[in-house]
């Protein structure tokens, strides 16, 4: 029970600076109650999800979120539920968070780890968020899973983390850094490819797998994972 205790009590700590800064730029959207459809300068980036990171955006772009429509066709058939002229640049990242209601959605991260609608409040696990550990919040929890004896403590520390942490496929690889063998590796592919924010970049940490079979498996994976998520 202490253990556990002192766990939570450090992943916080190491979170907590996480909304000054993140590694990657780009716009975040999360519908966790239902699927959308997000379309920046006219020209649609995505496939009905309830999770889009737009990444390299430079200057500013008209953001729109539709809710996707029942039967596919024109996007903006659905429901307008949110739409900005957004402002992007470099090392920003800009979240929007499309609610329950019809009502336009809000933005966490920026400044502040708040839900729109609750001033203050911190997103929790339910509720589909998560915060992209920053560098030096990263290294931390580096040390951490490096200062535990055995892989089942290991796998204790990164899965408390998947709970309420997002990350970047450059923090993946240095988490696959971690261990020797490629089962362990693709073991944590698998568990945080879904906390993935740049998904497209994956393919990075797919080619540090040793053997194309292992490869091959991975991205047989990640296929299935978008083709049940669509």
């Amino acid at each position: 029970m202490i253990r556990h205790l002192l766990l939570s009590v450090c992943l916080a700590l190491a979170a907590l600076p996480a909304v000054k800064a993140a590694p990657i730029d780009g716009i975040r959207i999360e519908s966790p109650h239902r699927k959308v459809v997000v379309i920046v300068d006219g020209q649609q980036v995505c496939s009905p999800t309830n999770s889009c990171f737009v990444a390299n955006l430079r200057g500013s772009c008209r953001l729109e979120i539709y809710e996707a429509p029942s039967r596919g066709g024109n996007p903006r058939q659905g429901k307008l539920l949110h739409e900005e002229r957004v402002s992007c640049s470099a090392g920003k990242v800009k979240d929007i968070f499309v609610p329950t209601s019809g009502k336009p959605g809000g933005h966490w991260g920026d400044s502040a780890p708040h839900k729109p609608g609750r001033p203050g409040g911190r997103p929790t696990e339910t509720e589909g968020y998560g915060l992209v550990m920053s560098p030096s919040a990263f290294e931390k929890f580096v040390q951490l899973v490096k200062k535990q004896t055995f892989d089942s403590e290991r796998r204790e520390v990164i899965d408390h983390a998947l709970l309420t942490s997002l990350f970047t496929t450059d923090q993946c690889i240095r988490l696959m850094d971690l261990y020797d063998f490629d089962r362990e590796k693709k073991q944590l592919m698998k568990k945080i490819y879904p906390k993935i924010v740049d998904k497209p970049n994956f393919y990075y940490a797919i080619d540090k797998l040793n053997f194309p079979s292992d490869q091959r498996e991975v991205r047989e994976f990640v296929k299935k994972y978008h083709e049940k998520n669509q």
